[in-house]
């Protein structure tokens, strides 16, 4: 991994979690500072893919962000398809223990691992370059590619761990919801399923990554008191944001921005002004049986993060 090093760091903010749970929303807010880029869901390698589109709604090629790093001469030395198979492949959590064993063991890494993150730092180099940001964030919530992004030296990893309610989770998932792509209906999860995927996910963000660059943030605070929460990244960040002076209580304006993935929501929308409100609808129009079942299969996190955070906020 000698081809790695390098002196230029790139400081990264991972946004990681179990997708439902705002984080697209809190990327496109983390936009509006300055000096800070907002990138998407980069794992997917959408980027990559023919006639993939922009979040702006142009098509990558034709978008006046991505369009320009696309055409950059270091960038064009990926090899496409196999930065896709390699985003694919290592996807997958057994390819990852493999990973981990192998270091553990101070063997070889597959050369097409190393390969992939060789094409992650000129990706994110070319997009420090264009943008001209001190920051680059990354909403792909996988604690794999979070982790990967983490062996890169060039790059200076940061982890938001954005946390929401199991039952909120849970519901959203029960719901039907276009996906990204824009061209099929999302695949409704029972609560069972949805409360496991959630427990195990957090669990493992917890275990993998370390607590000096690490800030867990609750998706409820984040809509109560969104200036607070982006002060609290700034300072694990060890840098002033900012006077946030797109925030107005809970009212915040919202300009173009340039996601490569996300909450279909957000696609094609540009300056708006945005009230942001708590989605509760569980507690609402979720069955009874369904919230005792996620609450008993979560409880332990459930208890740590809504119960110890809190009376810890409150000392």
């Amino acid at each position: 991994m000698s081809n790695l090093e390098t002196n230029n760091k790139i400081t990264v903010l991972h946004i990681a979690g179990t997708g439902r749970n705002g984080s697209t929303l809190t990327e496109r807010v983390l936009n509006e500072i300055p000096n800070l880029f907002a990138a998407g869901e980069l794992a997917w390698a959408d980027l990559f893919i023919k006639d993939k589109a922009c979040f702006c709604g142009a098509k990558f090629d034709e978008c006046p962000v991505w369009g320009s790093i696309r055409n950059d001469a270091t960038f064009k030395k990926i090899d496409k398809k196999s930065f896709i198979e390699a985003s694919q492949k290592y996807r997958k959590i057994g390819e990852f223990f493999k990973l981990l064993l192998l270091r553990k063991t101070q063997r070889r890494m597959p050369d097409d691992f190393k390969q992939y993150l060789e094409s992650l730092q000129i990706l994110y180099s070319t997009i420090q370059k264009y943008q001209a940001c001190q920051i680059i964030t990354d909403s792909s919530a996988s604690f794999l590619y979070g982790y990967y992004l983490s062996l890169i030296p060039s790059i200076d990893l940061y982890v938001v761990h954005l946390v929401r309610d199991p039952r909120g989770f849970a519901h959203s998932h029960s719901r039907i919801k276009f996906s990204s792509e824009n061209v099929h209906w999302s695949e409704k999860r029972k609560s069972l399923n949805s409360a496991v995927s959630w427990f195990k996910k957090n669990l493992v963000i917890e275990l993998f990554f370390p607590k000096g660059r690490y800030l867990r943030v609750h998706y409820e605070d984040f809509i109560e008191n969104p200036t607070n929460v982006l002060a609290n990244i700034g300072n694990i960040l060890s840098i002033n944001l900012g006077l946030f002076d797109f925030i107005q209580g809970k009212t915040v304006k919202l300009g173009k921005h340039h996601l490569t993935r996300g909450n279909i929501d957000a696609i094609i929308k540009g300056e708006e002004e945005l009230v942001l409100k708590l989605d509760e609808r569980w507690k609402r129009d979720m069955k009874w049986w369904n919230i005792i079942l996620v609450t008993l299969i979560t409880w332990p996190l459930l208890l740590k993060y809504f119960v110890v955070d809190k009376m810890m906020k409150k000392i």
